[in-house]
């Protein structure tokens, strides 16, 4: 397994492991492999290629496209020349690329053409004016425009790359050195960009591996659902590159492409997210599914009812480890260890990695006595801050270097184990009691026939806000308002019964399987679309 060294960025893991591992498999892309030897030549053809185009270490290298085998290449190429990654959600609107692009300062793009009958190259080449540091377009497309040029040249491997490989100089970086621009929002005309530094992508990644026991074997892949855009996926790759193990991915997340790949078994490990359970597990194919394979099942993205958890390991046979992150703490936070018992891998998102220090504070960022629910402050491996804005920077990260989550949390039975009760923005004062979603969420979801559920506040004249609860029926059930109160009022006190309920076909996500409940509370304040609601 690798050790990181004292000052360890990601080129010098990339180049560790890619030389220690050659001939071994390094990425499982569905139904092709691809070895430790393969991506270096295609990563470095990609590098030499960037710098000829003259990006140099600073630089901000754009990738907007799907997964596929080339997106992981160009991650690790603009690391070996020292640029920064600014991966774009591929489900992005037109303005919200726009922000994004205006404040990243991109010096390269690679673009899809189209993807969800969005054609961003037309959007990006419209914008050019606009963006006066781009200076080199690549478009995956058979007729590039004048202002373009075309993708597949760059993901050509060069003749006998080694000696061009032993020949390139590298970058000089330093572990403080920023590795990723990952924005948090592009929804607003002054979008969050999260820097993320090498030190934080590499330790965060190789001690989470050490402590799930990941293993560098031929025979261990680890399939990850999540894109490659999101931290969630990113972060998933690179602890599989310190661990020396396979990464196993797709390009569909459909729940039944998903099935049909465990089912192959080849993965060991099965590295998810909550939401996608509830699509998984409501999929015709499901009782067809073989989790036989897997031995280790990873839950992380968001809040995973203790009720899904048993459900998912009794499903798969394999041990359940949740994780706990958010991107301006590079992702990972708090582990479960696959030692912990039952209960605590349940009910909580386990205790922080080495390096970090958590604590539950109140409203004035006092810590909270324990037992009792506060804000979840993170210290240890911290974003370097948010691009060109100090204001929102100092208005999470104190001077004392806490970060302030935004994240409801408590200290579970006294012990140094974290569950995480939901978002601070998301509590809601119903009459002036506190009320945790994740509390009706729970009992949603242990109701039968509930394939997914989320609550949320809507504004109200006299109880301050009302509660709303949003319900996916599983395929062929149908309910009643009444029988879904008639559930809670055996479980819950009447402060926390919802004042409305909603049936949806699905809850809005986003790619990663984050719940919009942003959306969701638009639709309780106004009207929820027709087309979104359940036929009852």
């Amino acid at each position: 397994m690798f050790t990181p060294l004292e000052k360890a960025t990601v080129d010098t893991v990339f180049n560790a492991m890619t030389t220690a591992f050659a001939d071994r498999a390094a990425v499982i892309f569905e139904d092709r492999t691809i070895t430790y030897r393969e991506l270096r030549a295609t990563a470095y053809s990609i590098a030499i290629r960037l710098r000829e185009l003259g990006v140099r270490k600073e630089d901000k290298v754009g990738i907007l496209m799907p997964n596929c085998f080339e997106y992981l290449c160009l991650y690790m190429a603009a690391f070996l020349v020292g640029a920064w990654v600014v991966p774009i959600n591929s489900r992005i609107k037109r303005n919200e690329l726009r922000n994004i692009l205006l404040n990243s300062d991109l010096r390269t793009l690679f673009v899809q053409e189209s993807m969800d009958n969005q054609n961003f190259a037309e959007m990006v080449h419209e914008m050019r004016g606009e963006l006066p540091l781009l200076r080199d377009l690549i478009v995956r497309r058979d007729n590039p425009k004048a202002d373009m040029q075309a993708m597949d040249r760059f993901f050509e491997v060069m003749d006998n790359p080694e000696p061009k490989i032993r020949d390139f100089a590298p970058a000089g970086l330093s572990e403080d050195d920023v590795a990723l621009l990952a924005y948090t929002s592009g929804t607003t005309s002054s979008p969050k960009g999260v820097m993320i530094t090498h030190r934080g992508l590499v330790q965060t990644s190789h001690l989470t591996g050490q402590l799930w026991k990941f293993e560098p074997r031929d025979d261990a892949a680890v399939l990850s659902i999540a894109p490659l855009y999101a931290a969630q996926g990113f972060l998933a790759v690179l602890l599989d590159l310190c661990s020396g193990v396979p990464m196993y991915w797709l390009s569909s997340f459909s729940p039944n492409e998903i099935i049909r790949a465990i089912s192959k078994g080849r993965a060991k490990v099965f590295h998810t997210q909550p939401t996608m359970w509830n699509l998984l597990l409501s999929s015709p194919l499901a009782k067809f599914a073989s989790f036989k394979g897997i031995e280790k099942t990873i839950v992380s993205g968001s809040l995973c009812s203790r009720s899904l958890a048993e459900r998912i390991e009794q499903t798969t046979g394999s041990i359940l480890l949740n994780g706990y992150g958010l991107i301006e703490a590079t992702g990972v936070v708090t582990v479960t260890r696959p030692d912990d018992p039952p209960e605590v891998r349940f009910s909580t998102v386990g205790r922080p990695i080495p390096g970090v220090e958590v604590r539950i504070v109140d409203e004035n960022r006092r810590p909270v006595k324990p037992g009792e629910t506060g804000e979840l402050a993170v210290r240890g491996y911290l974003m370097k801050g948010y691009y060109k804005d100090e204001a929102r920077t100092r208005a999470v990260i104190d001077e004392q270097g806490w970060l302030y989550s935004g994240d409801l949390a408590c200290q579970y039975e006294g012990g140094e184990n974290i569950q995480i009760v939901g978002r601070v923005k998301d509590m809601i004062i119903r009459g002036g009691f506190n009320v945790y979603p994740v509390d009706l969420e729970e009992q949603l979801l242990l109701l039968g026939g509930v394939q997914d559920a989320a609550v949320v506040g809507r504004a109200d004249e006299i109880l301050s806000e009302a509660i709303v609860a949003f319900v996916v029926p599983k395929p062929g059930f149908r309910f009643t308002k009444g029988d879904i109160m008639r559930h809670l009022r055996e479980n819950l006190a009447n402060n926390k019964l919802p004042d409305d309920i909603f049936f949806l076909k699905q809850l809005p996500t986003i790619l990663s399987g984050k719940i919009l409940k942003n959306v969701l509370r638009q639709w309780a304040n106004t009207e929820v679309p027709h087309d979104e609601l359940q036929p009852l």
